[in-house]
């Protein structure tokens, strides 16, 4: 395989695990469809306000809006921490001790139980499941039964609150052992304690919801729990893809933020660019550098020292406006790859070489690394 890369088999292929970008697809969608049901029912059925100032025809609407924010949620919140929970299966994978693989796999399936109970709850509250919005139109006159759902809501709450510290607090005990750098290990402790606001949020939206189901003026506080749902969900996200932030940063914007950095540094120190006569990035250091190097060994083989800095000088490389730019008259000499600077040596090696024909000195065997070292010149 190119590259001396290790041969990939169907086989191995289908070890791989099993992609959990699946599940933040979903929570994103329908966190998408919760935020556009929150909005309609505030800025179009007067949700937020006193209940005795909202007209009567708007109750139905209300009560439809808010059975399928209560879908949206469940489902969203529950494919977020199922999701952060594969996260964690990964790194106990190969653990020696399997209690943390059992605890994360017992930590997903629980997840995943509440999460579809509350669901079918949610669905059977009413027989028929319309009931539970088309009782406040008084032109429906089907007969219909629904179960209070004040203790459901709790206890959803509840359940939500638990699944959240255990998704903060295994990960910490996890990760304690592991033999990574002090600051990465700090950085994905840093990750998993932000889940406590997340805790915050769904603490603050139970205790709403529990005051919906004791107080008359519905709508009113109906308003305060989609705002602290919003941000329970929409933090969970956030922390959850929080950890595929560090490839996007080290790809996209390591380079960069590092060429800003030096640009700003070069720029506030004055003296040093005056001395450099340009400046340079760490990109372009990369090409430059060797070649400072060099001049200084062929010093012996070169005509003069400055006809050599002469020389490098007209292939320097600057950066100016965000591009590349050669001092050279022209662009035929910009060193742009490795390639560009191999050529650039072996023309300058070529010169030397001529110089020395010219001036009776013997030439150094070029195709011998380092021996043109030891070479002495003709007398």
């Amino acid at each position: 395989m190119p590259g001396n890369l290790i041969s990939i088999t169907p086989e191995d292929i289908q070890s791989w695990p099993e992609p959990n970008y699946l599940l933040l697809l979903g929570a994103w969608v329908t966190v998408v469809l919760f935020t556009a049901l929150c909005n309609l029912a505030a800025l179009r059925y007067d949700v937020g306000r006193h209940l005795w100032d909202i007209p009567v025809q708007f109750f139905e609407n209300i009560a439809e809006i808010t059975w399928l924010a209560e879908f949206c949620f469940l489902f969203c919140g529950g494919c977020t921490k199922i999701s952060v929970l594969l996260f964690y299966r990964r790194l106990v994978g190969d653990s020696y001790d399997k209690r943390w693989k059992w605890a994360v796999i017992g930590a997903i399936i629980f997840t995943a139980a509440w999460t579809l109970s509350f669901m079918l709850c949610l669905v059977f509250n009413c027989n028929p499941t319309q009931a539970y919005w088309k009782a406040f139109d008084p032109t429906w006159h089907r007969q219909y039964s629904c179960v209070d759902t004040t203790f459901i809501n709790l206890l959803a709450g509840i359940f939500a609150i638990a699944s959240d510290i255990y998704s903060i607090a295994l990960p910490c005990l996890v990760t304690r052992n592991f033999r990574i750098p002090s600051g990465q290990k700090l950085a994905l402790n840093a990750i998993f304690l932000a889940g406590i606001l997340v805790v915050a949020a769904s603490i603050v939206r139970t205790y709403y919801l529990y005051e919906v189901g004791h107080n008359s003026d519905v709508s009113w506080l109906i308003f305060d729990v989609y705002v602290w749902a919003q941000v329970e969900l929409q933090l969970g996200i956030m922390l959850a893809s929080a950890p595929a932030l560090r490839i996007f940063f080290r790809r996209y914007l390591n380079k960069p933020i590092n060429r800003a950095v030096h640009t700003a540094t070069g720029s506030l120190n004055p003296r040093s660019a005056e001395r450099s006569g340009s400046r340079f990035s760490n990109h372009d250091a990369d090409y430059t550098s060797g070649s400072k190097d060099s001049w200084n060994q062929r010093d012996e083989y070169s005509p003069t020292r400055d006809q050599a800095k002469s020389d490098f000088a007209q292939v320097s490389v600057i950066e100016q406006g965000g591009s590349f730019l050669s001092t050279a008259p022209s662009t035929d000499s910009l060193i742009r790859s490795p390639e560009d600077y191999e050529a650039y040596n072996l023309q300058r090696l070529e010169h030397c070489r001529q110089s020395l024909d010219k001036r009776g000195g013997r030439a150094p065997n070029f195709s011998q690394p380092f021996g043109w070292h030891h070479i002495t010149r003709g007398k």
